[in-house]
């Protein structure tokens, strides 16, 4: 019996990344292993989930895990085999979501984040939801790698109110494209050498960098890693098989 390899996307938070992330994985697909036709491509299951989040507001912990675990345990009954998640919010409940996984690898969006950031960059911003920053995982792996994190009230404040406008303006819109380029502004004012864009809803934002330092797209990031996974699970498939 032919095992057929597949990815699960749990996505839509926001319901704006997700078709940009789709897109990443098909890109990387191309780039990373040559895929041109559509036989190429991955079997892939998508979900938008709704979840209960709202920029500046407090989250219901509960009712956010118990959406999430319902995503999670809806890409286990498809068979995927991965699953990932490009919402780094969600992150926080890491824990949670494998709980329910039944054995299929989660890749934390993390932990490929910290593989792309430049072994010289030694301050590094990270652009992400409060609850994110709070949860601190990425701070511990940064700081573990040596590097100093850089942060301060006006980041986070400015990076909260931009997620919000996104959220209902869009990526297009001329005020979004003002403030994302006041915000990577002040970014260079704190004199950082990286910058970790870890919120899902700025990533297509990310067009040019006309600055010094670098930056690190937690979702391409995560987008890369899906693929080189997906690529060792189809070998290690068709050795089995031989």
């Amino acid at each position: 019996m032919v095992m057929t390899v597949s990815i699960g996307v749990l996505a839509g938070m926001g319901p704006r990344s997700t078709a940009p992330f789709i897109d990443m994985l098909v890109t990387d697909c191309q780039v990373g292993y040559g895929a041109r036709y559509d036989m190429d491509f991955p079997k892939m299951h998508i979900i938008s989930l709704p979840t209960p989040f709202w920029p500046g507001k407090e989250i219901n912990d509960n009712a956010m895990i118990a959406a999430l675990k319902q995503g999670i345990d809806e890409l286990v009954k498809a068979k995927v085999s991965l699953i990932v998640i490009p919402c780094n919010l969600a992150h926080c409940y890491f824990t949670e979501m494998e709980e329910v996984s039944s054995g299929t690898p989660l890749l934390h969006i993390a932990d490929s984040a910290l593989e792309s950031l430049p072994t010289d960059a030694t301050k590094v911003a990270v652009l992400a939801t409060e609850p994110t920053l709070e949860a601190r995982f990425y701070q511990t792996r940064i700081e573990a790698s040596g590097k100093e994190v850089i942060d301060s009230r006006a980041l986070r404040e400015m990076t909260t109110s931009l997620i919000e406008v996104v959220k209902t303006k869009g990526f297009r819109d001329p005020g979004v494209q003002s403030m994302w380029r006041n915000l990577i502004s002040l970014a260079e004012s704190h004199k950082v050498e990286a910058v970790l864009v870890a919120c899902t809803d700025l990533s297509p934002l990310i067009t040019e960098n006309p600055f010094s330092f670098v930056i690190v797209d937690t979702a391409a990031s995560l987008s890369r890693a899906t693929i080189q996974n997906y690529r060792r699970l189809v070998d290690g498939s068709e050795k089995r098989q031989q």
